[in-house]
């Protein structure tokens, strides 16, 4: 049985996330005073809030277009309002353990409607592996001072991270042709007929690091909604938003990152003395009620558009598994 079947066993599944309620428990726990503190002089201003949900949803439309250039670049053709549909409900896979269901269901919907799977597979897989070189960059580069109070001498990793970012997407035009052609003969699948260009890879790395600073921006915002107490620069507020985020994305058992991702906003805050410890714990646990609310229903809403066919499509256990693998 390999690694990814293990993870996806129901009971290893339920156990992890046990571990996981429980650490966040007992950390909450030692903070409690604190977080109780902090909740009594909460602030709500609707204009901030309102502030940053428009800025996540237009975060959103960019990360949309994004996956269409690729899509085009390899032959495929998809409406706006269709690849709207398609992404938003396959964004909904990130809340199932394993982080791999979002990939599948992009490509298996993008093919229901005439995309070939090559271009389909190639660029649900590619969007994501850009979305992630983005954050990390974006995490580095702008989190500098924050390594550095972390660990002196960390801000030179960012450097190195953002270089290695660009030089792999400078890479990618000589490198991808040649590994999509061998997954193709691997799977048996018909070659792209089309190769992207430079310039769709450079706008999709474009795009995709512009929406890391897009959703840092509207955390910004949301703090200011929430926990006007909270004071730092934009730039921190990106960094920190960036890298809690990667860290709930790569922890694949935890649906959407839950509790992993909110540990770390706030240890990276209170480290960054954005905050203190019930401050931060705080605006953690809110930002994750906003956020999704923000990715489950925009999915909820293309999901009641689907037809009965489509979504019989995503019960299917193609849409499961990457459609590389």
């Amino acid at each position: 049985m390999t690694i990814a079947q293990h993870l996806r066993s129901p009971r290893l599944q339920a156990l992890l996330l046990l571990i996981t309620f429980g650490c966040i428990a007992w950390v909450l726990s030692r903070q409690w005073a604190e977080v109780e503190r902090a909740a009594r002089s909460i602030e709500v201003k609707w204009g901030w809030i309102i502030a940053a949900s428009v800025l996540v949803l237009l975060t959103y439309a960019m990360l949309i277009q994004s996956w269409r250039m690729l899509l085009r670049g390899w032959g495929g053709t998809l409406p706006y309002a269709k690849a709207a549909q398609i992404w938003t409900v396959a964004n909904l896979g990130r809340y199932i353990p394993g982080k791999l269901w979002s990939v599948g269901a992009l490509g298996v919907l993008a093919a229901r409607e005439g995309v070939s799977g090559v271009a389909a597979a190639g660029a649900a897989v590619l969007g994501t592996v850009l979305n992630l070189g983005a954050g990390f960059g974006v995490a580095a580069i702008f989190g500098a001072d924050l390594l550095d109070a972390i660990s002196p001498g960390l801000s030179r990793v960012s450097i190195v991270a953002g270089l290695l970012f660009v030089v792999a997407v400078a890479l990618l035009p000589a490198v991808l042709p040649l590994l999509l052609r061998r997954v193709a003969r691997w799977r048996g699948m018909a070659a792209a007929e089309r190769q992207l260009s430079k310039r769709d890879l450079w706008t999709a790395a474009v795009i995709n690091t512009g929406s890391w600073l897009g959703y840092g921006l509207a955390f910004a915002c949301f703090a200011r909604g929430v926990t006007p107490v909270i004071s730092a620069s934009a730039p921190l507020f990106i960094a920190v938003f960036a890298a809690s985020y990667l860290v709930g994305f790569l922890v694949l058992f935890a649906p959407g990152g839950i509790g992993f991702r909110e540990v770390a906003l706030s240890a990276l805050l209170v480290a960054g003395g954005a905050a203190g410890q019930g401050d931060a714990a705080l605006l953690g646990a809110t930002s994750r009620v906003w956020l999704t609310v923000l990715e489950i229903l925009p999915g909820i809403i293309g999901l009641f558009c689907m037809s009965p066919q489509e979504r019989g499509t995503l019960r299917s256990p193609q849409a499961s598994s990457p459609p590389l693998h």
